[in-house]
């Protein structure tokens, strides 16, 4: 196997897993060295993405990007479609009912702190659009970007703001943006401050709409606004910080949320040769302009519809797209059917095509699938998994407290941990130590201290150490 990013992107994870484990039965351990990053102690597999969703150029690129590094295919792609459509602006939309749809997404990447090598996905991609702005600077100023720091409303739409007059040099006519958060968690901390207007203003990005502050000394406004947004988190954190006032604001459903990890392990990552940046570069210089045309500040000037084969096609998979999931789940992918359609526009701009064909709904419903797949995973496998290392952590501080103070009733529990559990916390600590194989703590209820018929204290102790009556 020369390449496994090639036998990944070509047959899949669950086959280069496969293959992998086959080779690794017969290689001698000096001769290993590539491998697949798997959570072996997760309930159920991570999500895969489709062939598919790798369509056109977007599979030459994520072949490239991950032929010698650890980037994760899915987050070069993510990547890759979030700077162009940042790029291409609003000259390309589509109408849906009455309401009319940009190429504007915004992906939330979610994985292990270093070890999904989330920013690492970022690298090949950045260099390939820093040349596509070189080639197209005679026609296209440089798209503005922004990293890190997210945590106001206003600081967002303050980049794009409208000129006040001909002499405000600040102001501009170009509102295109791409923001790239790298502490997501930050962000959604900050937009859960009371009077922070960022969760407002985020939503209000994604819809297209002016931005503009409900303050009286703030005199402006950024009209038409393209922003384009890409949050990096880890799942604890998101399961951490996320309520369910995020999922049904609006907030975070207007994110594509996408399971991140690395696909292989490569010690000595090497860069992409220049020519190869420059090949990459030419390609999609030649789509952004197609996309964009002569005026990179226009709006609504481009109409992309479906053929009659896509039409076909979509109108088959949407009672299945639209099936409503439960719950958490149901209230975060409310927006799969506008991405599915939204998707489908970007991979045919990635075509230089005006019109949606069956493959580019096929690559589309690819994406979205693993969205939804990536959002029962997180909030069901590793919502699961956080649970139980809280609980054991919190056991593990009730047996500390308890080793310390033998005999102990509840209420001192209460007590000594009022600032950081819960009552039901506390009963699921104890019940996880009394039920512990062998049990690590003893309970002895005692009669009343008055001398009254009933029931008294539950005490505490931990087994093996003394069990002395004190009363």
């Amino acid at each position: 196997m020369s390449d496994w990013n090639d036998y990944y992107m070509e047959e899949g994870l669950p086959a280069t897993q496969a293959e992998v484990e086959r080779q690794l039965a017969t290689a001698s351990p000096l001769t290993n060295t590539t491998a697949l990053e798997q959570d072996d102690d997760l309930l159920n597999p991570p999500p895969t993405m489709a062939r598919e969703a790798y369509h056109g150029v977007l599979f030459d690129i994520v072949k490239t990007a991950c032929k010698t590094s650890e980037a994760s295919p899915v987050a070069v792609a993510a990547n890759f479609l979030a700077t162009f459509a940042a790029m291409v602006g609003r000259v390309a939309f589509q109408h849906i009912g009455d309401g009319t749809c940009h190429a504007r997404p915004f992906f939330l990447l979610v994985g292990r702190t270093g070890k999904a090598r989330k920013g690492t996905s970022e690298f090949t991609v950045k260099r390939i659009f820093d040349a596509v702005e070189q080639i197209t600077a005679d026609q296209y100023p440089k798209m503005k970007r922004h990293e890190g720091g997210l945590s106001t409303g206003e600081g967002l739409g303050y980049v794009v703001r409208d000129k006040t007059d001909d002499d405000d040099a600040e102001g501009t006519d170009d509102k295109r943006l791409l923001v790239i958060e790298p502490e997501f968690a930050g962000c959604m901390a900050a937009a859960q401050r009371e009077k922070n207007t960022l969760s407002a203003t985020i939503r209000t990005a994604w819809d297209g709409k002016d931005i503009a502050p409900l303050t009286k000394n703030a005199q402006w406004c950024a009209s038409k606004p393209h922003i384009v947004i890409t949050g990096h988190i880890t799942a604890p954190e998101l399961i951490e910080r996320m309520s369910d006032v995020d999922a049904q604001s609006g907030f975070l459903n207007r994110f594509v949320i996408l399971h991140i990890v690395r696909a292989k392990l490569v010690a000595l990552p090497k860069p992409t040769p220049a020519e190869e940046i420059d090949r990459l570069a030419a390609l999609v210089a030649d789509r952004v302009r197609f996309a964009i045309g002569d005026d990179y500040t226009a709006s609504n000037t481009r109409e992309i519809r479906m053929n009659h084969d896509a039409i076909t096609l979509w109108c088959a998979e949407y009672p299945a797209l639209t099936a409503e999931h439960p719950g958490l789940a149901g209230a975060l992918l409310v927006r799969i059917e506008i991405y599915c359609r939204l998707f489908a526009m970007i991979f045919a701009l990635l075509d230089q095509s005006g019109v949606i064909e069956p493959q580019h709904i096929r690559a589309a419903l690819a994406w979205v699938r693993y969205w939804r797949e990536s959002v029962l995973y997180i909030f069901a496998t590793l919502a699961a998994k956080a649970e139980a290392e809280r609980l054991n952590d919190a056991s593990a501080e009730v047996l500390a407290f308890i080793e310390q103070n033998p005999r102990c009733a509840k209420a001192a529990l209460t007590g000594a941990f009022r600032h950081s559990m819960t009552g039901p916390q506390i009963t699921a600590a104890l019940n996880h130590l009394l039920n512990a194989a062998p049990p690590l703590i003893r309970q002895e209820t005692l009669p009343r201290a008055d001398g009254k018929p009933g029931k008294g204290s539950t005490v505490f102790w931990v087994v093996g150490k003394s069990s002395a009556s004190k009363h």
